[in-house]
């Protein structure tokens, strides 16, 4: 006989109580159970949140189920960390359609709101609604690659007919999916990993997905709940140094690693210290790496970066010193910090890295028949405790010796698959969550040996945006569709609905500048975020193969200080001005627009784009943080400085006469 364990079914899914359990469900073979008692203790009770362990031990005595329960002070928000423990000298019975969240509601209907994630297209990060009722009763979203942000975004809102609501995240950075379903006036809202069916063997812990649920109340909009998430991912979630401070944006130059010589490094390094960029990292990408062989000097990376990953020594054509040292103290000497490219969860295997060939028991699939003819299929078994550590200190060594201050992780592969194909019948979902167990251990592990380090964390892209991601990385690169000049109009589009959808999710994340062309201050204003990066080969081979006219420095200039200057306000207050944006259905017929407020600073910036098809040359906001009887000094972006009462201010106005146009506007209280 099979039971259903579902430990506390919320009541009220909106309204979280002090009481409440866990919110979590599965099934356990063995004997029914009437109830199921849990256990707690009080492991931290400060200022900012209390933090419980609940635990709760089956009739049979081999397994436990541990959660890690905390609850914020300043947020109305919860967290969950499950973990499954197998108890004794004996396998626990089967553990099937484990969800670390399962809640339920009466209700007349509810509307969830998810968000795509990033497949390299302008569809990328798009709002989509399901209005669950009699008419639709279900819907699902499901990650169908091993990387969290790919198909979805991690987040779901779901909306109440009397306005209140729930934000619900999932912490997992492998595959996920979430259901929710109404049936007889009630609705039901679970997540957790894929597929799990299996059972514990003696001495294991298993780690479950993380929950966050925000408690959403009938006066706040879901607009204004993702000024409440941005603020808890800042002061809760995003990374912080050795002395508790937040770790910074970057605005990053960058270089190909295969095709650029460290001379030619320095070239790039002393251009921007001899015109005075703003600059304040150096940024190495791939293609360094692997033996003896000679790239193109067309693309950024050169045409062979992807042949050699899992091959972690300097090309030795490219980069006869086998470092970078150099290149870092020329990068530290011009103010700059010093970044590296490396993706050591994959190995390709033709040509045959050290690693394939004396260690094969390390990668994913497990036999060489199952490989087929994709080469680029390897994977790294991070679940693989030996593995683990190999990575761990190959990334260790590259950066003592580079003297690096920023670690960037790539990882360009579906790894479900292969997860998936590893699993035994009775073991499914184990490959995975020993891996994601292992992905955090060694980006924990890098940062307690390197607390001045920071993770910049690209998965193809923005494929890897979750909580528990984010919580240990600034990602740079949201959306690769944002690379080179694809196709000006979408990319641009793309990239304001990006920073718009997810800036509450991700408060310092990035993005490439080469959608805009030279002296298009519209299109280099819709790629600025928290870390807007300048890749000078993408922009006519800049600086190595053609110099840039001393037009095209002055405007570079002019553009990337402006970019500079809004960095810091990114650690303030995030305020959508406008909702959240979708190609299709608004596209360029619709205005964008977001405010930034430092609070502690009394200053913010408001930018707003009016599209290309926008029918009205105005736009009105309503700013908040502004104190109506102070005066504030208020200047915009090419134009004049004026000192203005905060009543005007606060009622924002942009009138641009001409479509496809923009505004940026700073402000700060006069003391």
């Amino acid at each position: 006989m099979t039971i259903v364990l579902r430990i506390c079914i919320l009541a009220v899914l909106a309204t979280i109580p002090a009481t409440a359990d866990l919110p979590l469900a599965f099934m356990y073979g063995g004997k029914s159970l009437p109830s199921v008692p849990t256990c707690e203790k009080i492991i931290a009770n400060n200022a900012r949140h209390t933090k419980k362990v609940h635990e709760w031990t089956s009739p049979d005595g081999r397994l436990l189920l541990r959660s890690t329960e905390t609850i914020y002070r300043n947020f109305p928000v919860r967290e969950y960390l499950p973990e499954l423990v197998c108890l004794g000298d004996q396998p626990t019975e089967i553990i099937d359609g484990f969800k670390s969240v399962s809640l339920v509601r009466p209700t007349d209907g509810a509307v969830v709101r998810a968000l795509r994630g990033t497949v390299c297209s302008p569809k990328d990060f798009e709002p989509v609604t399901f209005a669950l009722g009699t008419n639709t009763p279900s819907c699902s979203l499901v990650a169908t690659e091993g990387r969290s942000s790919a198909q979805w975004m991690p987040w779901i809102g779901v909306d109440f007919p009397g306005g209140d609501g729930v934000e619900v995240a999932v912490g997992w950075s492998g595959a996920w999916r979430a259901d929710a379903s109404f049936t007889n006036g009630v609705l039901s809202l679970s997540a957790g990993m894929v597929k799990t069916h299996f059972r514990l063997l003696p001495g294991e812990t298993i780690r479950q997905p993380s929950v966050l649920l925000f408690t959403r109340e009938p006066n706040v909009t879901p607009r204004a709940m993702q000024t409440l998430i941005h603020r808890f991912m800042l002061d809760e979630k995003c990374p912080r140094d050795a002395q508790g401070r937040l770790i910074k944006p970057i605005l990053p130059i960058t270089a190909g690693g295969g095709n650029k010589t460290p001379a030619m490094m320095r070239k790039i390094i002393d251009w921007s210290v001899t015109n005075k960029m703003p600059f304040d990292c150096f940024w190495v990408d791939a293609g360094w790496n692997g033996p003896a062989h000679m790239p193109d000097l067309i693309s950024n990376c050169g045409n062979m970066w992807w042949k050699f990953v899992g091959d972690w020594r300097f090309n030795p054509t490219v980069h006869p010193d086998g470092n970078l040292a150099q290149v870092a103290d020329a990068a530290h000497a011009a103010g700059m910090r010093m970044l590296l490219w490396v993706e050591p969860e994959r190995c390709v295997c033709e040509p045959p890295p050290p690693l394939f060939k004396e260690h094969r028991d390390w990668l994913l699939p497990a036999r060489d028949e199952q490989i087929g003819k994709n080469t680029t299929r390897l994977n790294v078994n991070l679940g693989n405790p030996a593995a683990r550590t190999w990575v761990i200190e190959t990334v260790s060594a590259l950066i003592r010796e580079n003297k690096l201050d920023i670690y960037r992780q790539d990882f360009n592969m579906n790894t479900l698959p292969l997860w998936q194909a590893n699993d035994a019948p009775d073991r499914q979902g184990i490959t995975e969550a020993k891996y994601i167990a292992g992905l955090y251990a060694f980006w924990d592990t890098l940062r307690e040996r390197f607390p001045h380090l920071v993770i910049e964390n690209c998965a193809s892209g923005g494929r890897r945006l979750d909580f528990e991601a984010v919580s240990r990385s600034h990602s740079y690169c949201r959306t690769d569709y944002a690379i080179g000049h694809r196709n000006g109009p979408l990319q641009i589009l793309d990239v304001q609905n990006v920073t718009l959808n997810t800036l509450a999710y991700q408060p310092f994340q990035g993005s490439e500048t080469t959608p805009a062309f030279f002296f298009d201050d519209y299109g280099f204003f819709s790629s600025v975020c928290a870390g807007s990066v300048f890749t000078p080969s993408d922009w006519n081979a800049g600086i190595v193969k053609n110099d840039f006219t001393p037009e095209q420095t002055a405007w570079l200039k002019k553009v990337f200080t402006a970019a500079d200057r809004v960095r810091p306000f990114f650690e303030g207050d995030f305020y959508p001005l406008t909702d959240l944006r979708a190609p299709d259905s608004q596209g360029e017929r619709a205005w964008c627009a977001y405010q930034m407020h430092r609070p502690d600073l009394d200053a913010g910036f408001v930018l707003c784009f009016r599209r290309l098809d926008a029918p009205s040359h105005l736009f009105t906001a309503t700013l908040d943080g502004i104190d109506p009887s102070a005066r504030y000094t208020v200047e915009t972006y090419d134009a004049a400085t004026e000192q203005v009462d905060g009543r005007a201010l606060a009622n924002f106005t942009a009138d641009l006469k001409s479509p496809r146009s923009f505004k940026l506007t700073f402000y700060a209280r006069v003391r």
